[in-house]
């Protein structure tokens, strides 16, 4: 409807977005202009239309990492994906570099292409949650606790 009564002369642009209250900034040419959108936007409601909710929600992503985990389990390739992620660790590989590789390695275990990176998050999550010792050569140990005097 903006490109409608805005014609090809006139412009978009976003003045940002928040969860709570989102919005754009129309700037037109001519008041008429601006006074026809806001007419339409009063007519058709939308102002009142609940802002949609944006990305999995909670119960999802808690389903989409448990089937990860699942699947890296049930199929062993968590030990294939860790074991890539840390030869390149240890090769002198930086985070983002041995990360590539487990997916290539998660990626060829037959893992789907839009699943795979979340895939090996999961899988590299719950290596350092439960088998911390596995990498200790690259990635500095928790700090102590710090000490009470009485």
């Amino acid at each position: 409807m903006y490109r409608r009564i805005a014609g090809a002369a006139e412009h978009c642009s976003s003045a940002g977005w928040r969860e709570e209250s989102g919005y754009l900034l129309n700037r037109f040419t001519t008041w008429a202009k601006a006074r026809a959108l806001q007419h339409w936007i009063d007519r058709s409601g939308i102002a009142r239309r609940p802002i949609p909710k944006l990305g999995p929600t909670p119960e999802e992503a808690a389903q989409r990492k448990r089937q990860a985990l699942a699947w890296g389990l049930a199929t062993g390739a968590v030990r294939e994906v860790v074991q890539a992620y840390r030869r390149a660790r240890h090769a002198g590989a930086e985070d983002l570099t041995s990360f590539n590789a487990a997916c290539a390695v998660g990626l060829a275990l037959g893992r789907p292409n839009d699943e795979v990176q979340h895939t090996v998050e999961v899988l590299l999550e719950w290596a350092r949650e439960n088998h911390r010792e596995w990498f200790y050569r690259f990635e500095l140990p928790a700090a102590p606790a710090p000490e009470t005097r009485a």
